[in-house]
């Protein structure tokens, strides 16, 4: 920082040839004994000079500065990455009613790059849509991946006269309680409310980052008349590791909150530990607000749990001992999902 101020500082005295006032004054200040009373004296004129000129030395001061970091990072090999926006979109085909067979309608994801403000505010689950304008990438386990760029992609949407042709192919979301888990499908997307019993530490396994949150709901209750095993949740986040960022892959504040869960993945269940196993993708998301844009389904279920929370604190608690004695005697806290 010395030597880029002491180079910054030979260009100034370069531009005090140029009967800088402003230049002149700073000169003046820098090399008196009291430059407050010089200050005191200065008129009007000279003041907005000085201010003006100290303005424009501070901005040029911070460009070159902001220059210089940049050269270092590029240097390292750190440079600014360029990020590109996507979304991404499940969908499943329409079935006419007329077909006479039965059968079962295409699943896709979709990816949209850059996708437009329009299509982000008005895609809405559960409505029909003609699309135009899709790439396909490839297709796994029945399941169909395609692309498209924002403003190349068209979302046209079917009209409620135009869908009484199609079978009902939409099926709400809701909430899935612990105990209920069992009727998930298994490798099966669901959505939970749930409150945060304890939030692991961050380890690094096959270049990731990768971390275990543990969670449970009112099915706790049952702890009071009986042990049960449908009480805890263990969901794995991952994030992409890099060495040079400090961002975990959940924040460990969220420890001790109600918290809703999207997306998540329902996995084999550890049954060394008795526990309920899923994990969270990067189509899964989080939240500690129940007011987003399409939680509201979330929102009931969270504020009761909230509720039974505030007073389980012995059932929690006795859950977060299981926790970590769950975390003590596992070498990677648990088996990674399959």
């Amino acid at each position: 920082m010395s030597e880029f101020q002491n180079e910054k500082e030979v260009s100034f005295d370069d531009d005090d040839h140029d009967n800088d006032e402003g230049a002149k004054l700073l000169k003046l200040l820098e090399t008196a004994a009291e430059p407050e009373l010089l200050m005191a004296g200065m008129s009007s004129k000279q003041l907005t000079s000085f201010t003006s000129y100290k303005a424009k030395l501070e901005e040029i001061r911070q460009l070159d500065m902001q220059k210089s970091i940049e050269k270092a990072l590029e240097a390292s090999g750190l440079n600014e990455r360029e990020v590109t926006p996507f979304m991404r979109v499940r969908v499943v085909g329409l079935t006419n009613k007329c077909h006479k067979q039965k059968c079962y309608p295409g699943k896709g994801l979709i990816t949209i790059w850059n996708p437009t403000e329009k299509q982000k505010l008005d895609l809405i689950e559960g409505q029909a849509y003609a699309v135009g304008g899709l790439l396909p990438c490839s297709s796994y386990s029945g399941t169909l991946y395609l692309k498209a760029r924002g403003s190349t992609t068209n979302w046209l949407p079917l009209s409620p006269s135009i869908m009484e042709k199609y079978e009902p192919f939409f099926t709400p979301r809701s909430s899935v309680k612990i105990s209920n888990l069992g009727e998930v499908p298994l490798s099966s997307e669901f959505d939970i409310a749930a409150f945060v019993v304890y939030v692991g530490e961050v380890y690094t396994e096959a270049h990731q980052k990768k971390q275990w949150v543990f969670v449970t709901d009112e099915s706790a209750s049952e702890l009071i008349s009986k042990e049960s095993s449908d009480t805890l949740l263990a969901i794995s986040f991952y994030l992409p590791y890099t060495e040079w960022d400090s961002f975990a892959p959940i924040n460990n504040n969220v420890a001790g909150s109600v918290v809703v869960f999207r997306n998540l993945i329902k996995r084999p269940k550890d049954q060394v530990n008795n526990l309920w196993v899923a994990e969270a993708t990067e189509n899964s998301e989080y939240s500690i607000s129940y007011d987003l844009a399409g939680h509201n389904y979330l929102k009931d279920t969270a504020t009761s749990i909230l509720k039974w929370a505030k007073t389980s604190s012995l059932i929690i608690e006795k859950l977060k001992e299981e926790v970590l004695s769950i975390v003590r005697n596992s070498e990677v806290v648990l088996k990674e999902p399959n």
